[in-house]
């Protein structure tokens, strides 16, 4: 996004170029009344951003909370170790919607007002800020989404069977597994999003991913042998017998 300044613009200073060489004070009374005009207007139209960004990301934030709270988003939390932290720290699904709605728009809003001064030094990291914004926002809900989502299936699989079978076949430890494992994923699809190189974190999943291959192979050999160690020996018995 390109940027130029007016000569006019340039008074803002109270000083002039002339010929791109000299710089020299305004030496007339309207030379200055038009310098406060302009930094009058754009004061103005800075706290109008302000103000506008203020009023949107309370109605918004309120919107937002209200919907989220209305779907379920407690009971959500609720089933997730994430989520639970959160509502201990008071934080339940129409906090956590309205804050981060309306903090959300107070920085875009911010950041428009200081762009409307049509300062070089400010205009050129916030136009790289504001560019680089929605792929910020789209990695902290990919990691926030991802986190809550790996909790709840790692959890799902835990409470899916009763306590003697989750004993038995080990399912807190495999609940515990696929929580780490989708919260690896998370964490390097945000990343991945944000555009830094993960190809080291692809190098330690693909060992990650042998390992758990080969503990969930000799837990299941486990597993089966135990079951069906009684009934070989039957097996073996009749077979003798006969």
């Amino acid at each position: 996004m390109a940027f130029t300044i007016t000569r006019r613009e340039s008074r803002i200073l109270n000083f002039r170029i002339i010929n791109n060489m000299a710089i020299v004070f305004p030496v007339t009374t309207g030379e200055i009344l038009a310098d406060t005009e302009l930094v009058l207007y754009k004061a103005a139209i800075f706290f109008a951003i302000i103000l506008i960004g203020w009023v949107v990301g309370k109605v918004l934030g309120l919107l937002v909370g209200r919907v989220l709270a209305r779907a379920g988003g407690d009971s959500l939390l609720k089933q997730t170790v994430i989520g639970r932290a959160l509502m201990r720290a008071d934080y339940a699904s129409f906090r956590l919607g309205n804050s981060i709605t309306k903090w959300l728009i107070y920085l875009s809003a911010f950041l428009y007002a200081l762009y409307s001064l049509g300062l070089p030094v400010l205009t050129s990291s916030v136009v790289s800020f504001l560019d680089y914004l929605p792929v910020i926002v789209g990695s902290g809900i990919i990691l926030l989404a991802g986190m809550i989502l790996s909790d709840w299936l790692g959890e799902f699989v835990k409470k899916s069977q009763t306590p003697e079978k989750r004993e038995l076949f080990y399912l807190n430890i495999v609940g515990d597994t696929i929580k780490v494992v989708l919260y690896f994923v998370t964490i390097t699809l945000a990343l991945t999003h944000l555009g830094v190189d993960v190809t080291i974190l692809y190098i330690f999943a693909e060992a990650f991913a042998w390992a758990i291959a080969i503990s969930i192979g000799v837990a299941a050999g486990i597993v089966v042998g135990w079951t069906l160690k009684d009934r070989i020996k039957e097996w073996v018995s009749s077979i003798s017998a006969g």
